[in-house]
């Protein structure tokens, strides 16, 4: 079971996600419309840059003005990879967390302020879904506070 529900959101946990209770996890989500620009150009979410990494149709260029869930959706309709685990991948979406990040002293600040854990979790059905495959990410974020 569990430990961290949406009621203790903010209590005794942050959650990262685009429907989390705290202002701090919407931003960290990279569902959240928050753009930045890294090595591969500018892009208005991690979550479109994450589907333009390993999109080859010829309308990938439309997921760098895409976030929130119709970057997902957006994404899936080219056919571009949800999960991609190469070590190259990994680094450029770090890459593209710390620029997003480090771009928003206030939200930087905040989770340099922050004590509580960081997690990722929705409901679906009733229950809590806790994807373990995104821990990387959170583990990175993690460092930014540092």
């Amino acid at each position: 079971m569990n430990k961290y529900t949406p009621e203790t959101d903010g209590v005794d946990h942050i959650n990262v996600y685009s429907q989390g209770k705290t202002q701090l996890g919407r931003f960290l989500t990279n569902f959240a419309n928050s753009p930045f620009i890294c090595g591969d150009g500018e892009f208005q979410s991690v979550e479109g840059y994450w589907y333009w990494l390993s999109c080859t149709h010829p309308r990938k260029e439309e997921l760098r003005k895409a976030y929130g869930f119709n970057a997902k959706k957006l994404g899936r309709e080219l056919r571009a990879a949800d999960w991609v685990h190469t070590p190259e991948f990994k680094e450029k979406i770090k890459t593209a967390i710390a620029c997003k990040v480090g771009g928003n002293l206030r939200m930087l600040n905040e989770l340099r302020r922050n004590t509580l854990p960081l997690r990722h979790y929705y409901v679906f059905g009733g229950k809590i879904v806790e994807d373990k495959r995104s821990q990387w990410i959170l583990d990175f974020i993690q460092t930014l506070a540092t």
